[in-house]
């Protein structure tokens, strides 16, 4: 009887181990794989490329002449309104007018046709379409003569600043024919006449205001004088600039018997011997202008 009953908890216990054995091996063989989830990793943003610049248009900077220029003479005056930048050229026949080599597009700067001519010296010309003063000098008005070339006509008389082929300084108003007629190789569209004869031919302080100013005269010996004038308050409330009246009587008092205003305001600027001698009251600095007066 005990026998009997051991035989069956053995049995049991057998049963039991097998079905806990066929259990274990189902659950393991359905058992859910693990869900995976994908991690996020943050990471900076790569930075931005840079942009790539425009290869420069114009060139190297400012020609820097090898010797130091000869026959030139830098002088500064100060006047109670403003101050004086004055280039004394000996030789006038060194003295040049050019035009922007893109016309109709775009100007240069006074130190982009210094650097592009190989000049010693420069200072800004002649008048350009400036419609709300936002002109970059691409559009040259009035007649343009350079070494004896005509670059811009006209229809009609028109205020002239030029040079003869003997070097000697003209202002008054003229025709292409005229100017043509009288050996004319260097001409630009501007004025007024400051000085005719020796005489001061403003009446009182003119009509233009105060403001910066660009000058040439010529003394009787033929050398000329190129001036630039600050003003607009760059160096405080006193230097508000000059008028024409101012400017011709200063020309008179350095000895020039002829004299003529030039494009003033924001486009008045001086270089030489490869520097900028004024500082431009452009907001931008030195101004796109159509045609520069040069000394090689």
């Amino acid at each position: 009887m005990i026998a009997r009953k051991r035989a069956a908890a053995l049995a049991l216990a057998l049963y039991l181990a097998l079905v806990g054995c066929v259990a274990s091996y189902v659950y393991r063989w359905n058992e859910p794989q693990p869900r995976v989830q994908n991690r996020v990793v943050r990471v900076a943003s790569p930075a931005p490329p840079r942009p790539q610049l425009d290869p420069p248009v114009f060139g190297a900077p400012t020609y820097k002449p090898a010797e130091a220029p000869s026959g030139m003479r830098l002088s500064v005056i100060h006047e109670p309104t403003f101050t004086a930048y004055v280039l004394w050229v000996r030789d006038p026949r060194r003295v040049e007018i050019v035009e922007t080599r893109y016309p109709g597009v775009v100007g240069e700067t006074v130190e982009q046709f210094v650097n592009d001519w190989h000049a010693v010296a420069g200072i800004n010309g002649g008048s350009f379409t400036d419609t709300n003063w936002r002109g970059t000098g691409g559009l040259v008005q009035g007649i343009v003569i350079s070494n004896g070339r005509v670059l811009q006509r006209a229809s009609g008389p028109e205020p002239i600043v030029g040079f003869t082929a003997e070097g000697r300084l003209l202002s008054g108003t003229y025709t292409l024919a005229e100017l043509q007629a009288m050996g004319v190789t260097q001409a630009l569209m501007f004025g007024p006449t400051l000085v005719q004869g020796g005489v001061n031919q403003i009446q009182g302080a003119g009509d233009w205001g105060y403001a910066p100013r660009t000058a040439i005269g010529q003394t009787a010996d033929g050398t000329v004088i190129l001036m630039v004038t600050d003003g607009r308050e760059l160096h405080g409330p006193a230097d508000i600039g000059a008028s024409l009246g101012d400017i011709a009587r200063l020309m008179i008092s350095l000895g020039a018997v002829t004299a003529a205003n030039l494009d003033g305001g924001s486009s008045a600027t001086l270089v030489y011997d490869g520097r900028l001698i004024n500082q431009p009251t452009d907001i931008l600095g030195e101004r796109y202008i159509g045609t520069a007066v040069i000394v090689k």
